[in-house]
């Protein structure tokens, strides 16, 4: 009796343990995936937040490599599953026999889950995705395009305005409609400094913020 005891006891604490990790490695998949989404955005929404197509990294992965610890994390979790359910096999298949009375309904829905399982997992492997050749630089121009038109109806208020220290002062100049004399003048710096350098230089050598140049930009729509 005590042996069985013990082996009650051992089961138990192993259900508990795979039970806890599953749900770690569940909300894990969860948090990877909402990190993807709305973090390590898109190369579109990387235009229109940070307008340019940089490259965004997490603990020196991308949103690429994240998708595969999100995947490796997905395998290891169903895997878990499986083990968890050999573990209470027997119990699992009391209450299926409990749950469904007739023997050849059992099968069926069991053999129409298998085919929905296996369906879930070879389907990436057989379809055909639809393709469509894009233009050069399309996705940027569309975020551009959007940006604009937001501009367009609501004007250019400061908090809108992102300026970066990788943007050149053409660009933000291009970007956002304002005369790259002007904002050399409202910077201070020498009409004769070259536009294409990066603002993050600029700023190091002339000394002015980028809330600087976000205010210069406000200021310049507001009064034109």
């Amino acid at each position: 009796m005590q042996g069985g005891g013990a082996v009650i006891v051992d089961k138990s604490k192993l259900t508990f343990i795979v039970d806890a990790l599953m749900f770690l490695l569940l909300m894990a998949i969860v948090g990877i995936g909402l990190l993807i989404k709305y973090v390590l955005v898109t190369g579109k929404e990387r235009w229109a937040t940070y307008g340019g197509n940089v490259d965004l990294y997490l603990l020196g992965m991308d949103r690429h490599g994240w998708g595969t610890v999100h995947f490796v994390i997905g395998l290891i979790f169903l895997g878990l599953l499986v083990f968890h359910i050999v573990l209470h096999w027997k119990a699992i298949l009391g209450l299926y026999r409990r749950l469904i009375g007739s023997r050849k309904m059992r099968v069926l829905v069991a053999a129409l889950f298998a085919i929905i399982c296996a369906f879930l997992v070879i389907f990436p492997f057989v379809v055909n995705p639809a393709a469509r050749e894009i233009g050069r630089g399309e996705g940027r121009d569309e975020a551009r395009r959007g940006y604009v038109e937001e501009i367009e109806a609501n004007g250019y208020p400061e908090a809108s305005v992102e300026v970066r220290g990788y943007m050149t002062l053409l660009g933000v100049a291009e970007e956002y409609g304002v005369p790259v004399e002007y904002l050399k003048e409202s910077l201070g710096i020498p009409q004769g400094a070259p536009s294409e350098q990066q603002l993050g230089w600029l700023q190091k050598k002339y000394g002015f913020r980028m809330s600087d140049v976000k205010r210069i930009i406000d200021e310049y729509h507001k009064s034109h």
